[in-house]
């Protein structure tokens, strides 16, 4: 025990550097006798150049490392499954004996009989059981990439008898990088703000990382949110591989507070676990694993902890993903050193000590794997026929879902679903459910009578009854909803028809109608006719809007064009009229999304092409603050939003930068929630002016709060009387005071205070520009802050607005819930020329929640034709 302790002291004061590379073994091995490790497969120190624990390895030193275990060893076979946006491999090792190499496709095909009711069962002595380890999700919650090295190594090199035995009952794949972008900008940065000797004090710059940190990818996107929305490139390339292991054990190695020991699983009985999954997965499965992890962290003397904090409520996580195809999930969680060594209260943690512990972990997990192999391939078997057995005794047997005026839309939810391997089917006929219209080929069908019946139940159905009132993250993660098409759930399966879908529909773009030397329109209504509103003015082209509906094309079979339609007029172009068909074209194609050529601008019905209520749209122009107070995500979701689904330019400026910003350059601006204490009186001023004289300011969440406060708009919040609480009845000299409510030990039920990631019902005007191109006044909203809107008094302002009971999905208390009813989830508020555009909650909620994210674009996008009539802007005023 001292030796470790001698050595983790050592690399602290820099000083590892001369310790030889069995030094090391010794270290993170204890026990292991240098003999016992091939000396043909190089160790990462001797690969590497530096011991493990005294610097942060790149990705690419990471994935040069497993290239060469793949190249001097036929125990491991490195495959690379896609790239991330910063063109970095994303790559998986697959450590096994070289027999079980030579025959990995068939070991794939017979372990689809444990996920296959319809096949007979297998034979579990012959299965490998399967372990998938998962490292660095969150990049700079370095110390598991480390710790992936070691694991490689460890599994490539031993020659001992047990790991002989391990490889041969099993399958072990290595994710070392599940985040190589966030991967990099971490290690820079503890890299570049080292010292020699390493300070301990939490307050050093290496301690303590500029905004944005490494945690996330390039787009500020939580990776470990996203195994149920597949919004990354990182995830889908990640979801293709799991499905074809459906591994057995998965482990997400993470990193906690510094004051932190060391979390695994089990997690808190009951309360925060889904009554979806069997009672097995958590009560024998987790437990099983668990003995495992203790010895190994007890034979260390290492302090750790379970059943606390941590959930195992939704999808979404790579802890949680597994144990609704089977397998069992389990999270890792160590204290960090967030650098080479910090202080705590437990003591200086060094990086080599983090590392160490997670190997610990990541040996046992093998180790109880194959000694309890039959477990867990016979628990993947059980749960997917229990998964038929469930699903018969559900009262909704299938739903369908679609929106014939969005074919991308309801393409891309079918691209989710396909990826999740939910069997769907085409609708087969035209049908009217619940008061929406469902047409035969563009709507589909999804049965609960499927294996994955419970990935369904997940992204459909709606959660009110929760065990607990406390949450680590959300607690409404449907996607049916976050989409907002049209989905009704039926009582029987009817309606499920011929074969399953087998990939989602190629897109054509076209122009109906041909050249035309009058106009072209494009229904608002496509999820990709922002984007190809970009494309044109990227192109040169002028675009103009329809405020009002109408009817067009030919006399014989006219068209209903609706809010938002894109006219692009031909003679108000600068280019000739085949070089605007040629555009048009182009723009379609790409786009996927068609236009409708007219020849004349007189409308069948409803306005005329050369109305007033037809406005140009000027090329947009949009900023967002970033830095220092704001927060990530946001800036990231919204950053993604216009980049990737508008392919719009997002400059982002530096909060600090803002005093010496040329404003007039934009036509919109972005304020994310967070702070701007470092926005003072003199940069707010600017901010009002540049509105004033027209500017679009759409600010979210928190944001709202603050241009309230600062006076820009006249909007007023709804505050919560005692931050929500009760009220009180005592007083001190004559004045309210809160009394004792609970115990000391029940503070953690303050959680309830929060509002924990729930859905909401909103009524939304579609014929306000914010709300152009959706279908249905019912929208669905994602909330999880207290920002509090009320409703504005100019009643052509309030553009989305809680419904009396709105709460759809999640959990929310007693006390948020009434301030939600009623209250405004977004206002547009008249300021001089300009308007600010207030939302209640965060639109782009982790790139997914589609529906909101209209009224987002449609800010950005038409915010400079958002004008309010002059009387309503009187009242506002009066306000």
């Amino acid at each position: 025990m001292l030796k470790t302790y001698l050595y983790a002291a050592l690399l602290a004061l820099g000083l590892a550097q001369a310790l030889p590379a069995a030094a090391q073994n010794s270290y993170f091995f204890p026990g292991a006798q240098a003999s016992s490790f091939d000396p043909k497969v190089p160790t990462p120190e001797q690969f590497l150049g530096y011991p493990i624990g005294s610097h942060y390895t790149r990705t690419d030193q990471i994935v040069a490392y497993l290239r060469e275990l793949d190249r001097v060893s036929d125990r491991v076979s490195l495959r690379v499954l896609g790239t991330t946006f910063e063109e970095r491999p994303q790559v998986v090792a697959t450590i096994t004996t070289p027999e079980n190499q030579q025959n990995l496709a068939r070991l794939q095909q017979d372990r689809r009989a444990l996920v296959d009711p319809k096949l007979p069962a297998p034979n579990y002595g012959r299965l490998p059981v399967v372990v998938s380890l998962n490292y660095g999700v969150h990049g700079n919650e370095s110390s598991s990439s480390e710790a992936a090295l070691l694991m490689a190594y460890y599994l490539t090199a031993s020659t001992s008898p047990e790991t002989q035995q391990w490889l041969q009952q099993s399958v072990v794949t290595v994710d070392p990088l599940e985040n190589p972008d966030g991967r990099d900008r971490a290690s820079h940065w503890f890299d570049q703000n080292k010292s020699w000797p390493n300070p301990t004090d939490p307050l050093d710059r290496e301690h303590t990382e500029a905004w944005p940190g490494g945690r996330t990818n390039h787009f500020y996107t939580d990776l470990n949110r996203d195994w149920l929305p597949l919004t990354q490139p990182e995830s889908r390339a990640r979801m293709a591989f799991f499905h074809e292991w459906y591994p057995n054990v998965m482990i997400d190695f993470h990193e906690m507070g510094t004051n932190g020991t060391y979390y695994f699983e089990p997690s808190k009985p009951f309360s925060t676990e889904n009554d979806l999954i069997p009672r097995a997965t958590y009560e024998v499965l987790n437990v099983h694993l668990a003995k495992y992890f203790a010895k190994a962290l007890d034979n260390l003397g290492a302090l750790y902890w379970t059943k606390e904090q941590f959930d195992n409520l939704s999808p979404i996580y790579g802890s949680t993903y597994p144990d609704f195809q089977g397998g069992v999930g389990v999270t890792f969680e160590v204290g960090s050193s967030r650098g080479l060594a910090q202080e705590g209260t437990n003591g200086v943690v060094t990086f080599p000590f983090t590392i160490r512990n997670h190997v610990a972990t990541g040996l046992a997990t093998v180790r109880g794997a194959v000694e309890e192999k039959d477990l867990y391939l016979r628990h993947q078997r059980d749960f997917f026929t229990s998964a038929l057995s469930d699903a018969r005794k559900f009262p909704t047997k299938s739903h369908v879902f679609g929106n014939a005026q969005d074919a991308t839309l309801t393409n891309k939810f079918l691209a989710l679903l396909l990826q999740h391997k939910i069997e769907v089917h085409e609708l087969g006929k035209n049908v009217t459910l619940d008061k929406q219209a469902f047409e035969r080929g563009k709507a589909y069908v999804v049965p609960t009578a499927q294996p994955q019946y419970r990935i369904v139940n997940s992204l459909f159905e709606e959660l009110t009854t929760f065990h607990d009132s406390v949450f680590y993250d959300v607690t409404g993660w449907s996607q049916a909803h976050a989409y907002g098409l049209a989905v009704s759930k039926q009582k029987n399966a009817n309606l499920v028809q011929g074969p399953a879908v087998q990939a989602p529909k190629t897109l054509a773009g076209e122009v109906r109608g041909g050249p035309s030397s009058y106009a072209y329109l494009l229904p608002w209504t496509d999820y990709n006719a922002p984007r190809a509103l970009a494309a044109l003015h990227r192109a040169g082209l002028v675009a103009k809007v329809s405020f009002k509906p109408f009817r067009a094309g030919p006399s014989d079979k006219p068209l209903d064009f609706g809010y938002g339609t894109l006219v692009i007029p031909v003679a108000a172009q600068k280019l000739a009229a085949d070089s605007v068909f040629q555009i048009v074209s182009r723009v379609s194609r790409q786009n996927q999304v068609v236009f409708t050529s007219v020849s004349t601008g007189f409308s069948v019905g409803g306005i005329d092409l050369g109305s007033n209520n037809v406005r140009t749209v000027p090329e947009a122009k949009a900023a967002i603050l970033v830095g220092t107070g704001t927060n990530a995500s946001e800036v990231g979701e919204a950053w993604f939003v216009a980049s990737q689904q508008l392919g719009v330019p997002l400059s982002r400026i530096e909060v600090s930068n803002f005093g010496r910003a040329p404003l007039g350059r934009y036509t919109s601006i972005v304020l994310a929630g967070g702070s701007y204490a470092g926005l003072d009186k003199a940069a707010a001023e600017k901010l009002r002016r540049w509105v004033q004289e027209g500017g679009t300011l759409i600010t979210l969440k928190n944001a709202s709060e603050w241009v309230i406060k600062q006076g820009i708009v006249k909007d007023k919040l709804l505050i919560p009387a005692n931050g929500g609480w009760a009220d009180t009845t005592a007083t001190v000299k004559g004045k309210p005071a809160a009394p004792r409510r609970a115990d000391f030990v029940e503070q953690e039920q303050e959680g309830t205070r929060a509002i924990a990631g729930s859905i909401y019902a909103a009524d939304v005007d579609p014929t306000n520009p914010l709300g152009f191109g959706l279908t249905s006044r019912r929208l669905y909203v994602f909330r999880n802050g207290t920002t509090f809107l009320r409703p504005s008094r100019n009643p052509y302002a309030t553009v989305a607005q809680y419904t009396a009971q709105p709460l759809v999905s999640g959990y929310v208390s007693k006390a948020n819930l009434r301030q939600i009813s009623n209250s405004a989830a977004v206002v547009v508020s008249k300021v001089g020329a300009g308007r600010v555009v207030l939302f209640a909650d965060d639109p782009n909620f982790r790139h997914y929640w589609h529906g909101t994210s209209r009224l987002f674009v449609n800010a950005l996008l038409l915010g400079p034709l958002l004008n309010l009539p002059e009387g309503a802007a009187a009242i506002s005023e009066e306000e």
